[in-house]
């Protein structure tokens, strides 16, 4: 019965609206069988057709629990079931089959329901494609398929993390093929077009399919490092070459920007895990940084916590422990930047604003400078001038006023100081 039941399911004529209760139930086999039903699901894999959508889904969660359950652990560990990675290896010699590997296109491709999610199965066959690139042997046929795979519209976010893990499980065993790939792809008509973009202020279907092409090269970049672990380190300065560079010609919106910021993590990650960082001298790291402090500057200073402005400061303390260590000026200049980000007082007009809150409003005065002390500390830091604001009347103790008696559960100064944890390594 059990054979049976999953046979229906592989081939059988259902619509697409009973494919996820047979899924369900599959699963639900899986669960209390698994054994039987884990090498009856191999047998269907391999037949050399492509596995139905139902399998598929099934795969889909059981590689969704294993992520869970690592979630945990260091994110380079790997996102698949070992299931999928035996299958995986098996599964090698269906890369040159043409129907096959067109099958493998089209539902890697396929638009999804909602873009802001992606389904279990197309979630597992981005990590399946991965594997078997990994397993492959031929490095012509590893480039081939990661071209192909790059040839695709880059339009939706999950789309371009996909791409980009199943690059990176590539990279694990051919970083220098992938790289080589990468460099290739960069510098293609799509890529060169996509960075000039913004000069366009109508796109089309298929402009849009490029225009966020950067993004998964960044996103690539991030999961080649995660994935190669102890072999990165030779290649950080090359990545981080890179990834300055499609900071600086990128077509720029809050999409590379994430992504930008998401790669950093990925790469600042992989090294401060790996022990033999500190006998690597980074020759990229101050380009970077200056990258990384036009972030901060060009963040909002009316909102002090911002996704953007926190995952910055961790990249940047992260940074500075790496060598060669940096020098007095840079070491000034990013605790200016930092500093003003998320300790600047709010622009004048902001600040008259929000005088009615006041019984006695302060008098707000714009002056060179606050005094020898400030004016040292400023000079320090590379400032100039200064918004200086007249004491509140309750604070003198001149008026029998009442102290605003509301304040915000986390206070911003309290949550500089959470994000400004590890001052020495700026010191």
């Amino acid at each position: 019965p059990l054979t049976f039941r999953c046979h229906q399911t592989q081939s059988g004529p259902l619509a697409s609206v009973y494919q996820d209760a047979a899924s369900d139930v599959l699963l639900a086999i899986c669960r209390h069988s698994w054994r039987v039903v884990a090498q009856h699901l191999e047998t269907e894999v391999l037949t050399g057709v492509f596995p139905h959508r139902s399998l598929l889904y099934v795969m889909g969660i059981l590689t969704s629990n294993v992520k869970k359950k690592k979630s945990d652990r260091s994110s380079s560990s790997s996102p698949a079931h070992p299931l999928c990675s035996q299958l995986a290896v098996k599964s090698v010699q269906f890369l040159n089959t043409d129907m096959w590997s067109k099958e493998l296109l089209l539902a890697l491709t396929k638009p999804d329901r909602t873009h802001q999610e992606q389904p279990p199965e197309k979630a597992f066959l981005f990590i399946y494609y991965g594997l078997i690139l990994q397993a492959e042997d031929n490095s012509t046929t590893v480039r081939t398929h990661l071209r192909t795979l790059l040839d695709t519209s880059h339009q939706w976010p999950k789309q371009r993390e996909g791409i980009a893990l199943t690059i990176g499980l590539a990279a694990a065993r051919h970083l220098d093929h992938v790289w080589a790939v990468l460099e290739q792809f960069g510098r293609s008509t799509p890529i060169k077009w996509s960075l000039h973009s913004f000069c366009l202020k109508v796109l089309n279907a298929e402009d849009l399919q490029w225009k966020w092409a950067s993004s998964t090269i960044l996103l690539s970049y991030g999961q080649m490092a995660v994935r190669a672990k102890a072999h990165i380190l030779p290649w950080v300065d090359n990545i981080l070459s890179r990834m300055v560079f499609y900071f600086h010609y990128s077509s720029w919106d809050e999409t590379l920007k994430q992504s930008f910021l998401s790669a950093v993590l990925m790469l600042v990650g992989a090294v401060s895990r790996n022990e033999g960082a500190h006998s690597y001298e980074f020759s990229q790291v101050s380009e970077l940084l200056d990258c990384l402090m036009v972030l901060m500057e060009k963040e909002p200073q009316d909102t002090l916590c911002t996704p953007t402005r926190q995952q910055t400061i961790h990249i940047i303390s992260s940074l500075c422990k790496l060598r060669p260590p940096l020098d007095l000026e840079k070491k000034s200049q990013l605790l200016s930047t930092c500093l003003h980000s998320v300790l600047a007082l709010p622009l004048l007009d902001v600040l008259e604003k929000h005088t009615c809150l006041f019984l006695e409003p302060p008098n707000i005065q714009v002056q060179s400078g606050l005094g020898p002390d400030w004016n040292r500390t400023y000079k320090h830091f590379g400032v100039g001038g200064a918004v200086r604001v007249q004491r509140v009347p309750w604070v003198q103790g001149k008026t029998t006023a009442a102290p605003p008696t509301h304040r915000s559960p986390e206070h911003p100064h309290h949550q500089m100081t959470s994000w400004l944890a590890h001052p020495g390594s700026l010191a």
